[in-house]
């Protein structure tokens, strides 16, 4: 079981996804999901891991996301709106939060939730392509991925904050933020709480040191930042001492 296993992921790794992949016809800023679409995921995610489960967003990609998306090589909203829906509300967050909690910050803080279109990466992005096509799919640069794309286009900017860990320790989430506030220029909303007995002068691994898993991704998220000549320690430290349900319209 295990050789097999073995065998079906290198061969995943070798795959190359066709051009008739509707990931590569449908625009980034349709790879939305709706609220009531993410109600029945939760469920999923419960009957999978238990109504005592706490699964953080890794978990459910790996558990979930993945297995229902590897035969269609597509990403969970396509799968589930197999033609797109155009995103309202694009959402950053870091991976690893509690995904219930994450989805109950959301639901709770917007009354139109269930008809609300969001773009969530985990859910926007297809978790099943190997390296190389992911690597093609974010493009040359930060301004040609579907994270910049998509962001672009949405009427709104959701940051999801959490108790478990800083958002601002991830690179990609540091980049989304100096982006929307250099460029897209849409109302940045904050909800959820930071980690308690937080302190940004403990931080060492935030703005341009925050992690990143690819080198590649690193060096290309880390030029983006500088490229939009934003002041990103500043703007981490305005939403992160932010009051929840905060909105901002300007940095």
């Amino acid at each position: 079981e295990r050789k097999e296993a073995e065998r079906k992921e290198a061969e995943r790794k070798n795959t190359t996804i066709p051009n008739s992949n509707a990931m590569k016809s449908i625009p980034p800023n349709c790879w939305g999901v709706s609220g009531a679409q993410l109600l029945v995921l939760v469920k999923i995610v419960i009957d999978h891991f238990g109504k005592d489960g706490r699964p953080n967003v890794y978990e459910v990609v790996k558990a979930v996301i993945k297995p229902l998306c590897m035969a269609e090589a597509v990403s969970y909203s396509i799968l589930v709106n197999p033609s797109g829906i155009r995103s309202q509300t694009f959402v950053t967050h870091a991976w690893s939060e509690s995904f219930l909690g994450f989805i109950r910050s959301i639901r709770a803080y917007y009354a139109d939730f269930e008809s609300r279109v969001f773009w969530i990466c985990f859910i926007a992005n297809p978790q099943t392509w190997p390296q190389s096509e992911l690597k093609l799919l974010l493009g040359p640069t930060a301004f040609a991925s579907p994270f910049y794309l998509a962001m672009s286009q949405c009427s709104e900017f959701l940051v999801v904050r959490n108790e478990n860990s800083n958002m601002y320790t991830r690179l990609w989430c540091v980049t989304e933020l100096a982006l929307v506030a250099a460029h897209v220029k849409c109302p940045v909303q904050v909800i959820g709480e930071m980690p308690p007995f937080f302190e940004m002068s403990l931080e060492q691994n935030i703005g341009l040191a925050a992690d990143c898993f690819s080198d590649d991704d690193r060096e290309l998220l880390q030029a983006t930042i500088a490229r939009t000549g934003v002041d990103v320690d500043a703007l981490i430290a305005k939403i992160m001492n932010a009051d929840a349900r905060s909105v901002f319209t300007e940095f």
